[in-house]
């Protein structure tokens, strides 16, 4: 359990790491100069094999190991088990291996951002400025914060972590919209923070934070955040979540632009409208925005720090993210788990694809129609 000393708010903390690291994703951004020194092509073994070339950024990584020095400064038994996308390790221009680290202090953390930027003083300060301010996230969407259990076990506690999900676009930054207005299929919308908190001992995630860097543009190349929380506890269920659908008449489902088109049709046919967007977290968050029912991937391209976050918010509103393929073959609606399964190679990967709704109910048409496909 949590001593009394740290009885700072989980979800609280979590929030503020999400808007510090949106502070440092538009910090990198704003800066085109800063932005192409931060970016490194991911190593073959951490690259995701549906991307021909799959990038990690600096600020992927200093997200990530941010967030992991916050939360185990307040909740030291959570930190073992704090996880995240992205190997802390960059190669610099000069060919040196550097760990990226958050130091006790600003001026220890520049020294270390300044190796892996070759020197670039000005930017290794400017980013370890971010990683070490003070942060206390406020919005009126933010609602009240709820006190969480007095019997929490922190220790059964365990966090995935996607710094920047949609690295690509958050790089490219262009921005294209489907045909659906408010969603966008490429460009920093795209862009999400996601910390998902799960019990090690079920796998069972139970609060989320999806935060999105550049959800509301206040003036050119000027951003702040729009945040979304859930907590899905046996004693607790809370969220910021309330949201009108887009229209009662009309379903949409929303994929990745790689989706099989066989799928599709299975999809049309029970009459759904299609959208493609960039970003497993950004689809995710479409269906907890009611701007879509169902968020469906066939492939085995997501992973634990994808979905983790999403699900909590998900399982707070009535909904859930499933497996896909277990749940065709079964008949029934299988959620994803995130026990930590040493043994296996693949285990981070959600192999067998993902299906994401809002309302739990709309599951048993679709898997009947899906079977159809597969079976």
């Amino acid at each position: 359990m949590g001593s009394e000393e740290d009885k700072a708010n989980l979800l609280r903390v979590l929030i503020n790491c999400a808007e510090k690291a949106a502070n440092i994703a538009r910090t990198c951004r704003a800066n085109e100069k800063l932005l192409s020194l931060l970016v490194q092509e991911k190593a073959e073994g951490e690259a995701n094999e549906r991307f021909e070339h799959d990038f990690k950024t600096l600020a992927d990584v200093l997200i990530q190991e941010t967030i992991k020095h916050e939360v185990g400064a307040v909740f030291p038994e959570m930190q073992d088990a704090t996880l995240g996308e992205e190997s802390p390790n960059f190669t610099n221009k000069l060919g040196e291996s550097v760990t990226v680290a958050v130091g006790a202090s600003a001026t220890d953390t520049a020294a270390c951002l300044e190796a892996v930027l070759s020197g670039h003083e000005g930017a290794a300060s400017a980013l370890a400025d971010e990683v070490h301010r003070v942060v206390n996230f406020e919005s009126s969407k933010l609602k009240e914060i709820p006190e969480l259990p007095e019997d929490l076990d922190y220790a059964n506690l365990g966090i995935w972590i996607d710094p920047i999900d949609a690295t690509a676009e958050y790089i490219s930054g262009d921005t294209m919209f489907t045909d659906f207005p408010g969603i966008t299929s490429t460009g920093l919308d795209c862009v999400t923070v996601l910390i998902g908190v799960y019990e090690r001992d079920t796998g069972v995630p139970v609060i989320g934070v999806v935060a999105q860097p550049f959800g509301n543009k206040l003036d050119e190349h000027v951003y702040s955040s729009s945040m979304f929380w859930g907590i899905c506890l046996p004693s607790l269920q809370a969220h910021n979540c309330d949201f009108e659908a887009r229209d009662e008449h009309r379903q949409l489902a929303i994929f990745s632009s790689s989706e099989q088109s066989d799928i599709l049709q299975r999809l049309l046919d029970l009459g759904y409208e299609f959208a493609f967007s960039a970003g497993a977290g950004h689809k995710a968050l479409k269906v907890i925005t009611r701007e879509v029912e169902v968020y469906l991937l066939s492939k085995g391209s997501t992973f634990k720090w994808d979905t983790c976050a999403p699900q909590a918010i998900l399982r707070a509103l009535g909904g859930d993210v499933f497996d896909y393929g277990a749940s065709v073959v079964e008949q029934k609606g299988v959620a994803l788990k995130y026990l930590m399964q040493n043994s296996e190679s693949d285990w981070k990967r959600n192999a067998t694809g993902i299906i994401a709704v809002r309302n739990v109910e709309a599951m048993e048409l679709l898997l009947a129609k899906l079977a159809e496909q597969c079976c």
